[in-house]
């Protein structure tokens, strides 16, 4: 059976994954890897179709027709509002707000729109509000020219950028993958004996622990490419996981007692 196949199957058939636990431990991290690459798929397009939308909108709405203002010490600070400024266009709406009169749940019902707030960046796309941006995490002070100069540079090296964000995360979510196979391992480890297999190994445990977690990595997977958040993901992916798993070793055939060879002399 081709890897793919097994991807498959790992989705729906405790049973299969059974029959998997002789593998060779690096077909095993072979799998991990394919499987973070096509469950990173969702969350990559959203992440960088939310970036895209962010610089784009930012592109668009700072023109030399919006009032001057600056980020300094971390603070949207500006001489020419008193008030929040406020332009919808082509249902497109940018909100400026150095004066802290606005807070993100003032912003939220919008359905796309880009609002500076005092301290923070709030992006939404689609009725859906992203992740604030915090403006200490720039690091530096910032001027509407600054600005703008900045966003022209970014937009040109878009696909890139995107590109390296999303290598980045794959690393990243791979690896937190790999040591959550462990730490599965170590479960079942626990659940060797009451399953009557004392016998199977740690080795086996991860092989059979890194197509379990399968159906969990997918559905959570799924769940980051809603436009909602699902709360208790975490106690989600966990409670999947480690049902399947016991369910998985609840099919690995049992070792045969050895029979008494003791007779009754007649």
């Amino acid at each position: 059976m081709n890897i793919f196949k097994q991807f498959v199957v790992s989705l729906y058939s405790p049973s299969t994954i059974a029959k998997f636990r002789h593998h060779k431990i690096g077909r095993a991290i072979g799998y991990v890897f394919l499987l973070m690459l096509i469950a990173i798929l969702p969350l990559a397009i959203v992440v960088g179709t939310t970036f895209h939308s962010f610089v784009s909108e930012l592109d668009d709405q700072l023109t030399d027709d919006i009032p001057y203002f600056e980020i300094q010490d971390g603070s949207l600070q500006s001489n020419e509002i008193d008030e929040p400024y406020i332009n919808e266009e082509d249902g497109r709406t940018l909100i400026i707000d150095p004066n802290g009169e606005m807070t993100e749940q003032d912003v939220i019902h919008y359905e796309d729109a880009l609002a500076l707030l005092q301290e923070d960046a709030v992006l939404i796309t689609g009725g859906v509000p992203q992740e604030s941006i915090n403006y200490n995490d720039f690091g530096f002070n910032i001027t509407k020219d600054d600005a703008q100069d900045l966003v022209e540079a970014v937009s040109g090296l878009l696909p890139v950028i995107i590109g390296l964000i999303v290598v980045l995360m794959y690393l990243f979510y791979t690896a937190s993958k790999f040591i959550g196979v462990t730490f599965l391992a170590l479960i079942g480890l626990i659940f060797r004996k009451t399953a009557g297999l004392p016998n199977l190994t740690y080795k086996h445990l991860w092989v059979l622990s890194a197509f379990t977690v399968t159906l969990p990595t997918m559905i959570i997977a799924l769940f980051n490419a809603l436009p909602v958040a699902i709360p208790f993901q975490f106690a989600i992916y966990w409670t999947i996981a480690i049902v399947l798993l016991f369910q998985v070793l609840r099919h690995i055939p049992k070792p045969k007692k050895e029979e008494d060879t003791d007779q009754s002399v007649e």
